[in-house]
Order: structure tokens, then sequence, then C-alpha cells
């Protein structure tokens, strides 16, 4: 049984990697835990390594194995796996990620080893009625038996509303499944198509306000547009329509949500030129020194002013001037 990386798996691991704070409302979700927001997500190596029933060592490879450290200093492990399809192999698969990683943290205590399992729970991308609320395994030892039940969140379950107002925000670029069997209908039908294009200009539109309000950072905004464009192009490669429309919509946001950090990235570099200079108007100098260099690198590129004023929220004048300064500079 080999690991087999997918498009979707590749982005939730993106963004657990960029943007960890959102996997914290995900295990609320799935554990009933209350977790604040404000703990640390410490990833662990996502590398596993067993031996075959020939003796044969093998590599898995988990979507995320981590530590969440509360406010108090209390840690705990945990461990989830996005699926797009079933395969019957999960339970094995898990029971193999979870034993593995219950080694890598055990302790001797008083002669006795001690192992604790991590909470895990597998994201179904993909489900149907007959889909189980989650995976069984029953351990047999000593004429003793241990069951035991892995929870399985399914995304297609998750209305727009339902993800907005418990901030399960690391489900947005997955949320295109809902529609999967009905792309060939919407693809070819010019209403459908206006009405997924308007969904899609929601979620948008509520980002940006998750991000004006703080409760996103700018950042991750970004990274969940820019996500949700890769799953939407995957998934509805055949559907040309379909794909333009959602590509259209989510691809300009994150020109927006871009723009943004290119401003604070020259900010901070403007500052920290400023205090170098270590003059009052220094700062000033550094934050504009600090665009010019930005607007000048993409003009060199070849882009337009036009184009470079709407990444760097500033009118055009304004650009022309910094290609000036930078120009007599």
């Amino acid at each position: 049984m080999e690991t087999i990386n997918t498009p979707y798996d590749d982005a939730f691991r993106t963004l657990l990697q960029d943007c960890p704070e959102l996997v914290i409302p995900l295990i609320n979700e799935l554990f009933g835990t209350d977790y604040t927001g404000q703990e640390a997500v410490l990833s662990s190596a996502n590398e596993i390594f067993i031996r075959n029933p020939n003796g044969k060592k093998e590599k898995r490879v988990t979507d995320s194995n981590m530590t969440l450290i509360s406010l108090k200093g209390i840690s705990k492990y945990y461990h989830l796996e996005c699926q797009s399809t079933p395969d019957g192999t999960m339970e094995i698969r898990m029971w193999e990620y979870d034993t593995q990683i219950a080694l890598i943290n055990a302790e001797y205590r008083e002669g006795v080893l001690y192992v604790d399992f991590p909470d895990s729970a597998v994201i179904y991308l993909r489900s149907n009625p007959n889909t189980p609320d989650e995976l069984k395994i029953c351990i047999r030892a000593a004429r003793k038996e241990l069951k035991y039940g892995i929870p399985i969140l399914k995304v297609k379950n998750y209305t727009l509303e339902d993800i907005f107002e418990r901030r399960l925000w690391m489900l947005i670029p997955f949320y295109i499944f809902r529609y999967e069997k009905e792309l060939s209908q919407i693809d070819s039908d010019e209403e459908r198509l206006e009405k997924l294009r308007r969904e899609y200009e929601r979620v948008a539109e509520m980002l940006d306000q998750e991000c004006k309000n703080g409760r996103m950072r700018s950042v991750t905004g970004g990274a969940l547009c820019e996500l949700s464009r890769t799953v939407v192009e995957k998934l509805a490669s055949k559907y040309k329509n379909v794909e333009k429309e959602v590509a259209e919509v989510m691809g300009g946001k994150v020109l927006t949500y871009r723009s943004k950090e290119l401003y604070q990235e020259a900010l901070a570099k403007g500052i920290e030129q400023g205090i170098e200079q270590g003059i009052e108007q220094g700062i000033d100098k550094g934050i504009v020194k600090g665009l010019a260099n930005l607007a000048a690198g993409k003009y060199q590129r070849g882009e337009s002013v036009e184009k470079i004023a709407d990444d760097l929220l500033m009118t055009t004048s304004e650009v022309e001037e910094l290609l000036n300064h930078q120009k007599e500079a």
C-alpha cells in the first residue's frame, strides 16, 4: 500500500504550514474542545517509516502531525488526514500513522512503556449517505478488547454560513466539492454558472470582511483564495466555464491580498532603513525608498504603471512619482 499525494492533500498541507491558526477551530469542531485560538501549533515531521510483512522498509507521509500547546503549557498531540476518495484502507493507514506517532513520543515510567496516541480524525472531501461518521478500530490483547472511533468530518455537510460562523475557514478551498456532481450541468447552463460565480463572489467578500475586522490575517485570506482557485482548476479541469468563472473571482482576490502584503513589506523595509539612518525623517524617506525600489523592480520586469498601481494600492501618478524618484536616485 503506497501513499499517493493529490493536489487536495497538497492544499491541505500548505494551509497547515502557512496558516496553522486555521486548524484550531477545526479541532474544536472534531473533538468538542474549546481552544481559544491563542494556542501554539507545532508541526512535527510528517514522514514515518514502517516495516511491511516482508520486512521491507516503507515510507508513509501524513497530512498533519502536530502538537497544540495551551496557554497553560499543556500539550496535546493531533493527527488529521484529508481524504478525497475513500478507498477502504483508511483504517489501516490511520492505525499505522497513529502507532508510529505514539511510539515516537513513548516513554518508560517505572518499568512500564507508555504510549500516548494522538487524537486523530479524517476530513472527507467526498461523501454520500452511506459514509459513516467515524472509522472504527478494535484492538485485542491479553483477552481484552479496546474499541475506539476516529471521527470523520464531511465537507459537504457544511454550508457557507456554517463555515464562517464556526470559523472553519480551512474548508473553503474544498467548498467546490459540494457541486462536483453538478459541474457538467452548471458548465452548460448560463444561469447556474452565474449563480456559482455569485456564490464565490460572496466567499471573497466574506473573507474580505474577516480580514477587515481583524479576525483573519490578510495573508491567510490570500492563501485561502489562491488554494480555492487551485482546487477548482483541478476538480473542474474538464469544465472550462466553471473553472474560468471561479478562477477570475478568487484570482482577483489573491492579487488584492498580495498587494497589501507587498505594501507592508515595503513599509517594514522602509522603517528599518529609517532606523538605520538614525534620524526622525529617515522613516519617511525609508518608506519612500522601499516603495520606489519595489515599483522600479516591477516596472523593469515589464509591468505597466497601471498594474503596479493596482498591486501597491496607489494611483498611477503616485507610481510615476516613485519611478522618477528612483531614476533620480
